[in-house]
């Protein structure tokens, strides 16, 4: 495979940095500016490769669901929905404490761009359809909904109080998921 271009190397590589400028500074510190301190480059080479910081976030979006995907592929749980979880909220090596953050400010700044605000809708539920599959069959499509509800709220809530949620999410996940499992073997049986 060939070695990707220079122009998506750069945009990669800004993204990085808009990230940990996100995460660092919340979306109130997000500007060209910062992200170009942070890239280290001129802020007008940001905007050759972004028109405008409404692109950032869009390719922003693309890039943490790409991401988390990769993560949840790498996992060593056979069970694909016991990956899923374990990669949207295990706090380990293979977390990313930076994208978390970074998607707080995403969901913050879907609120006032109805374009952005489209994308992370369709980025959410494409997330519960995923949730759905993952599941085989054990969850409805509620239930795969509170799963991905489960996760957001477990992002936020760890961006704002890190040292109160670390380590509790993943396995409260998995047992509400095991609980809703149940639930619903239950009510299969009772037709």
């Amino acid at each position: 495979m060939g070695r990707p271009s220079l122009r998506t190397e750069r945009r990669a590589e800004l993204l990085q940095a808009f990230v940990r400028v996100l995460g660092a500074h919340g979306r109130g510190g997000a500007t060209i500016a910062n992200v170009a301190v942070e890239a280290g480059i001129a802020p007008g080479l940001v905007h050759h490769y972004f028109t405008d910081k409404s692109e950032l976030y869009s390719a922003l979006v693309e890039q943490l669901v790409a991401g988390f995907r990769t993560r949840a592929a790498r996992a060593t749980v056979p069970d694909p929905l016991e990956a899923y979880v374990h990669a949207a909220l295990d706090l380990g090596d293979t977390s990313d404490v930076a994208a978390a953050r970074a998607w707080v400010g995403v969901f913050a700044e879907a609120l006032g761009d109805p374009t952005l605000f489209a994308k992370v809708r369709r980025a959410l539920d494409a997330e519960v359809a995923h949730v759905e599959r993952c599941a085989r069959g054990a969850l409805s499509a509620a239930d795969a909904s509170a799963v991905v509800a489960f996760v957001v709220g477990a992002l936020v809530f760890g961006a704002f109080a890190p040292r109160k949620t670390a380590g509790f999410a993943a396995p409260r996940l998995l047992r509400l998921i095991a609980a809703l499992s149940v639930d619903r073997n239950r009510k299969a049986s009772a037709r």
